[in-house]
């Protein structure tokens, strides 16, 4: 099984495949969750690497409904978010948020960034060219966000409108535990702080109301790509990702978050750039160079070499990994074309691909 995942490694399809057909690799490994999930995995890059698009995309059915059926996955609620997105579309809206912020003081700190995006539409290369930069520090993708989120609504008996009457203590206690937790991974330096988690997205609306000077990257793929890459790849199962498991579930979740976003993009007035996956492979000078002027910060000539800050990272804990080690390439481009004569979401996704000028 390694030897077979080394040939994959090293673009040697046919052989990798053979390796796993001869030895009988899938039957042996089938008792064992994660040999199986490995060998189903090294299946679809292969038959994907020999252009063989339907039997790759059988296969990922096959790893999906694994997975899905999964005891371990069985507690994952996947109308959670949807639920989620529905009464933040109800509360976020202009008056309330203004309300909340008319109340209250804010400081102007260190500029706070959120890189937000649908999961596989290019943050993690967003990141990791951006954490190159000597004067931006770049979180580790964890909830630092969404941990004060928690702890504010769970007092409150996880009542959405609770935060209209939040008081000055509150958010103020908010902030300072949110720049406590972040404060060792800050370099004397920092200038612009980078809080990468993408569905932080649907969190716009709490963050405009506790951090209403932030400002927002929206990292934007063709949504065809990003629903392929969503399907296809391996996720740490939870109420939200237990969607990607299902080709339907996959595309209901885009449209549902993206809708949430053009609500908050026309109610909120926000600080926002749109940075597109394509444009970076393609032109990757002049895009950064843009991305940093709305960051008013200086071109660096060491950002083109972001593939080693990547290759220096202890761990990159996304799928994105053996992407971000390696200089660009522009093979992930229209990916989804390739699967078109078998399954395509492009008519689901008509509204987006037009509105994103895809």
């Amino acid at each position: 099984l390694y030897k077979s995942i080394l040939f994959t490694r090293e673009k040697k399809f046919s052989e990798s495949s053979n390796l796993l057909k001869s030895n009988k690799i899938i039957t042996k490994v089938k008792g064992n969750k994660n040999l199986y999930l490995k060998a189903l995995d090294i299946l679809i890059k292969n038959n994907e690497g020999l252009k063989k698009y339907k039997e790759a995309l059988l296969y990922v059915d096959k790893k999906n409904r694994y997975l899905k059926n999964l005891k371990d996955h069985s507690v994952f609620d996947k109308e959670i978010i949807f639920n989620l997105i529905e009464k933040y579309m109800l509360f976020y809206n202009y008056n309330n948020v203004k309300k909340i912020n008319d109340k209250l003081n804010y400081e102007q700190t260190t500029k706070l960034v959120f890189l937000v995006g649908f999961p596989r539409s290019g943050t993690t290369l967003l990141d990791t060219i951006l954490r190159t930069h000597t004067q931006i520090s770049v979180l580790e993708e964890k909830p630092y966000l969404l941990d004060i989120r928690h702890e504010f609504f769970k007092s409150k008996n996880n009542q959405l409108n609770s935060i209209s009457n939040i008081t000055q203590n509150e958010k103020d206690m908010m902030v300072k535990n949110y720049f406590k937790n972040i404060e060792n991974q800050l370099n004397k330096d920092t200038r612009v702080i980078i809080d990468k988690l993408p569905l932080s997205i649907i969190e716009i609306g709490f963050i405009k109301s506790i951090f209403p000077n932030s400002s927002f990257i929206l990292a934007l793929r063709h949504p065809c790509d990003v629903i392929i890459s969503c399907y296809f790849n391996s996720f740490k199962i939870n109420d939200a990702m237990v969607n990607f498991l299902d080709w339907d579930d996959t595309i209901n979740l885009y449209n549902k978050v993206f809708e949430l976003f053009d609500f908050y993009n026309n109610e909120l007035n926000l600080n926002l750039y749109k940075i597109k996956y394509e444009n970076i492979v393609k032109n990757f000078k002049n895009e950064i160079r843009l991305l940093l002027s709305f960051l008013n910060l200086e071109y660096e000539k060491k950002l083109e070499k972001f593939y080693i800050t990547a290759q220096k990272r202890d761990k990159i804990s996304t799928p994105s990994y053996t992407q971000v080690i390696n200089p660009l390439y522009r093979s992930s481009i229209n990916r989804w074309k390739n699967f078109a004569h078998y399954r395509t979401p492009e008519k689901k996704l008509q509204k987006w691909i037009k509105k994103l000028n895809y």
